[in-house]
């Protein structure tokens, strides 16, 4: 298992060379690990090499509520990138993979597996989204997936996971 998972690590480090998008040399930094679809790096940061999109590696910690979640993902500024925002619903669903269950438990009274790669830390399932339109908006559950949709005045778990285009 030890060597597959290496190999793995190093063909997306050879991927990462060939596209400008990895390895030691990056702008991202130092790999330190990857699972296939994702790569985390040293800044802080995780590349979905399906969407283009970068992660933060580690939602902010403890519950938040919508608008405070929109201005923590603004003004984040991991790994010295400054274009930072809340994720979409879309992009929210992208990351979901009801085939992992993240190591990390939930925290702060939180239950259930987080249904997302272990390459990012959420500290509770729900994470707030954007629908870009207006300020009436909800929250993903990478617990319970795209029909776990609640609205923004639940604000006793939610988090904010900032993303950003790496591409």
């Amino acid at each position: 298992m030890k060597k597959i998972a290496i190999f793995v690590v190093g063909l997306i480090l050879l991927a990462g060379c060939v596209t400008g998008e990895g390895g030691s040399s990056s702008s991202k930094g130092k790999v330190i690990a990857g699972d296939g679809r994702f790569v985390a790096y040293e800044n802080g940061t995780v590349a979905d090499t399906d969407t283009g999109l970068m992660w933060a590696a580690k939602d902010n910690g403890g519950p938040i509520t919508w608008r405070e979640a929109k201005s923590y993902c603004k003004n984040y500024r991991g790994g010295s990138y400054t274009d930072w925002r809340m994720p979409t619903h879309d992009e929210l669903t992208a990351l979901y993979d009801p085939k992992v269950t993240n190591e990390h438990p939930p925290t702060g009274g939180c239950k259930g597996g987080c249904h997302i790669t272990n390459l990012i830390y959420l500290s509770c399932c729900p994470v707030w989204e954007w629908n870009g339109i207006s300020e009436v908006s909800s929250f993903f559950h990478f617990n319970l997936g795209p029909k776990g949709w609640k609205d923004q005045s639940l604000t006793y778990h939610p988090r904010a996971l900032p993303v950003r285009r790496a591409r």
